[in-house]
């Protein structure tokens, strides 16, 4: 789904867009006062620049959010299996092995408490099972969480496609970033050089504009080339 990370974290599409719109403003008019007019003609396609890529890195920040708690969760499904598995043959119920569950990632210690909650009140192993599990945002975690549901279904241990999908997914976008963040790295200081000596600006309060806006510039491009950062 185009807005599955809104519609999980219970977001609105127009109050996403309405912050990013807001934080994008902030950002272009504390840029305009850093940069004074050490840019010159060129001052008002920079700062749109600058606000349309802080614009997008807020507007994008759900999206990040959910693709890092999908892989956080595809991570530990083997192991979320391993553990039911181990329970069920020892406990010999489906219900005890969901209450002693103590998975290490947050979403799916958050679904295995709402299973628990679920059973204490009386609901059956796979009803509680089954609605706890259509939270999580990895399937393969929540096929994991559902086996002890189906006991029958055991044996098989989940696949970890997920993971390691999600795990190339990263590699091959750092492989693309990186080489960004360098050229960006190498190129911006002297074109900003480059610059100062052609427009002649010499003057102290000048440099320091231009200097600002390389921080500005690196501290954007390494947000952007970081595996933290938006994904490509």
């Amino acid at each position: 789904m185009k807005f599955e990370s809104l519609d999980r974290f219970r977001l609105s599409a127009w109050r996403v867009a309405s912050v990013g719109l807001a934080t994008s403003s902030a950002s272009w008019l504390l840029a305009d006062f850093a940069f004074g007019g050490a840019l010159g003609s060129a001052s008002t396609l920079v700062l749109f620049v600058l606000a349309a890529a802080v614009f997008y890195i807020v507007v994008t920040t759900p999206r990040r959010l959910l693709d890092r708690q999908r892989v956080n969760q595809a991570r530990e499904a083997v192991l979320l299996a391993s553990s039911s598995k181990a329970l069920l043959e020892v406990t010999m119920s489906r219900s005890r092995s969901v209450l002693l569950l103590r998975p290490r990632d947050g979403a799916l210690a958050a679904a295995v408490g709402r299973a628990s909650k679920l059973l204490l009140l009386g609901e059956s192993a796979g009803r509680a099972v089954g609605e706890a599990s259509e939270g999580l945002a990895s399937y393969t975690a929540a096929a994991a969480l559902r086996g002890l549901a189906q006991p029958r279904k055991m044996g098989a241990e989940p696949d970890d496609e997920e993971a390691r999908g999600l795990a190339g997914s990263a590699a091959l976008s750092r492989e693309t970033k990186v080489p960004v963040f360098m050229t960006v790295s190498f190129f911006a200081p002297i074109m900003l050089l480059l610059y100062a000596v052609l427009s002649h600006t010499y003057g102290a309060g000048r440099l320091a504009e231009l200097a600002a806006f390389e921080l500005i510039v690196l501290d954007l491009a390494f947000y952007l080339s970081s595996p933290g950062g938006p994904a490509g």
